[in-house]
């Protein structure tokens, strides 16, 4: 703290209090005046120093040490200090700040964060002798800090995160499909979350592989007329669709040429085809989880009167 006269004449004697920011404490023993030990007087978060004699154009110059408590988390925190008259108390100059930041402790509050993104070939979801790691692939958080994985698909975040002191906190990391090479699609949950703690690593693994994609194109005539009810002689086609399936782990994709049926009505067609052959599928134990897309092309390039 510097305490200097800037006024053309001898001050009385004056007092310097500082206002430490809260769960700061003084070390003992640390106050310095112009280099000399000097102790200031305590009260609570206050520091004081009384009776410094200022002439013109001179200045003091007060250190001291203080200590971060147990409860400071991180942040900034702000100190205080203002010339007094020692005699009323009251203030002779504007308070004067310094922002200090408490940041981290990388050993025990941050939580570092690694994986790897894999080629999963059987799609299982883990890596496999012989799934290999994929390179290139970014993965992005919620703060926005950015990772890319290594020519092994391994990635590192440091300091990812600092989680609650007691719980616990979740943390959230997507990748980008975009990065993914072309035809590869994700296998395992985008984004995932975690639940992480203070000072130790988390590990967060994500798969993708290229798929067979499976296409089916229906239009209106696959269904009875201003229904979503399946003609007969096409919900006899299914139990084909899935022999198909089982040949190989595959996507799904249910393609709708649209004309003039209501929009609602496209929409509704296809979930109700959706659901009916997940459930098929389930009910048939396959093997693996399928995944089913759906994408609608109207002939006229809208809905007919926006519907």
């Amino acid at each position: 703290i510097t305490v200097k006269n800037t006024l053309r004449s001898v001050l009385p004697s004056l007092g310097v209090v500082d206002t430490l920011p809260p769960g700061f404490k003084y070390v003992n023993g640390s106050g310095r005046v112009d280099g000399v030990k000097i102790a200031p007087s305590v009260s609570g978060r206050q520091l004081r120093w009384d009776n410094l004699d200022i002439g013109y154009n001179k200045e003091h110059r007060i250190e001291l040490l203080l200590m971060v408590g147990a409860g400071v988390s991180e942040g900034k925190y702000v100190n205080q200090a203002q010339v007094i008259d020692i005699t009323t108390v009251a203030p002779l100059s504007e308070v004067a700040t310094a922002t200090v930041r408490v940041t981290p402790d990388p050993d025990f509050d941050c939580t570092d964060i690694i994986g790897k993104v894999f080629d999963d070939r059987n799609l299982n979801g883990y890596q496999d002798s012989g799934e290999n790691g994929l390179s290139g692939v970014s993965l992005v958080t919620a703060r926005g800090l950015i990772s890319t994985t290594d020519k092994y698909g391994r990635f590192h975040i440091t300091c990812a995160d600092v989680p609650d002191e007691d719980r616990g906190s979740n943390f959230i990391l997507k990748l980008d499909e975009r990065s993914l090479p072309s035809g590869y699609r994700m296998t395992t949950e985008n984004p995932r979350v975690q639940r992480v703690t203070r000072g130790k690593m988390a590990r967060f693994n994500f798969g993708a592989t290229i798929h067979r994609v499976v296409r089916i194109d229906i239009a209106d005539g696959v269904f009875e007329p201003q229904t979503t009810d399946i003609r007969l002689q096409w919900r006899q086609r299914l139990p084909l669709l899935l022999e198909e399936l089982k040949k190989a782990p595959s996507v799904l994709r249910l393609s709708y040429l649209a004309d003039i049926e209501p929009e609602s009505l496209v929409g509704n067609r296809l979930e109700t085809l959706k659901k009916e052959i997940i459930g098929m599928w389930d009910r048939a134990g396959a093997g693996y989880p399928l995944n089913v897309e759906t994408e609608i092309f109207w002939r006229r390039g809208a809905p007919v009167g926006g519907r």
